[in-house]
């Protein structure tokens, strides 16, 4: 565990770089899985599971590490693939949304670094396949492919919401009225959640699923704005993005933004499920307004009228 934890606490200052780090695994398949190491806690061997009846069965039951309970997900199971082997299991320890969870693989291979202009955005059909649990690809020097799972879409697939539950209290306001947001964020499941929000804000927007677009389409309409003679807040007032996104990051989004004449007063809230103190810090380093943890309608709501109104 404390290999592990030394080198994912040496790799965090990779932020705004437009790097990141993937702890390579396996789940008993020929295929690589990658997750992001910001989202690691620990890595370790499997504790006794106590059981939970009537439960999903993707969920073993719950482990206590160090007086906190936390539930465990057979991640083969999740994705459509079957039972894992328990005997031979590790677990990863996640935290997502300021909650934690542990994930069953098969093995734990090793941490690469690499830029986020090497991770891609996979095809539709690959998207759509197991659960469309694969959010990004990326190959290694050696010409394998590691899969990069939306782990997001995983737990809220096993521990769903209703619409009424998620977004009580959430409606239009004169704050909000005619206000124009960019979205980038490349989960399925954040850019669903997020466009319910800003529908029942009464806001208008757009969504594209890497910072790359995200700047692209910033920068199209500062072309517009200036060839009209307008403030380009005639075409967007704020950017919302996720921190991890292929071929670019939010952080490095966030930076472009700010360098560029034309965009620098647009306000950045930066909207991510990677929780702590650390990411938080860099976002302010490279100019974001400010931040909302996913996935918080309420917050969220607060922010926009916050920074808009």
């Amino acid at each position: 565990m404390s290999k592990w934890m030394t080198e994912v606490d040496q790799r965090t200052g990779l932020a705004g770089a437009n790097k990141m780090e993937l702890l390579m695994f396996h789940l008993e398949t020929d295929e690589i899985y990658g997750i992001n190491v910001f989202k690691i806690r620990e890595v370790m061997k499997v504790p006794p599971i106590t059981s939970i009846p009537d439960t999903d069965a993707r969920v073993l039951g719950v482990v206590n590490l160090r007086g906190e309970n936390i539930a465990i997900v057979d991640l083969k199971r999740a994705i459509g693939l079957g039972q894992l082997c328990l005997a031979t299991a590790k677990l990863i320890i996640t935290e997502y949304n300021d909650s934690k969870q542990g994930f069953l693989v098969s093995g734990v291979d090793r941490i690469i670094r690499i830029s986020w202009d090497r991770i891609h955005i996979p095809p539709p059909m690959v998207r759509t396949s197991r659960q469309g649990a694969v959010t990004a690809v990326t190959k290694l020097d050696d010409g394998r492919m590691i899969l990069i799972l939306d782990v997001e879409k995983v737990l809220a697939e096993i521990h769903p919401m209703t619409d009424e539950e998620v977004y009580v209290g959430i409606e239009a306001t004169k704050h909000l009225e005619g206000k124009r947001v960019l979205v980038a964020d490349d989960s399925s499941v954040a850019r669903k959640q997020i466009a319910k929000t800003l529908e029942r804000l009464g806001v208008q927007w757009e969504e594209v699923m890497t910072g790359r677009e995200a700047l692209r389409r910033l920068r199209h309409w500062a072309a517009l704005a200036e060839e009209s003679g307008k403030s380009v807040t005639e075409f967007v007032d704020l950017v919302l993005t996720d921190i991890e996104m292929p071929e670019m990051d939010g952080f490095t989004l966030t930076k472009s933004i700010r360098e560029d004449a034309r965009l620098h007063r647009l306000p950045v809230l930066m909207h991510s499920s990677l929780s702590g103190y650390c990411n938080v810090e860099k976002g302010k380093s490279v100019g974001v307004t400010d931040y909302v943890t996913k996935f918080d309608p309420k917050e969220l709501r607060d922010k926009l009228v916050q920074v808009l109104s």
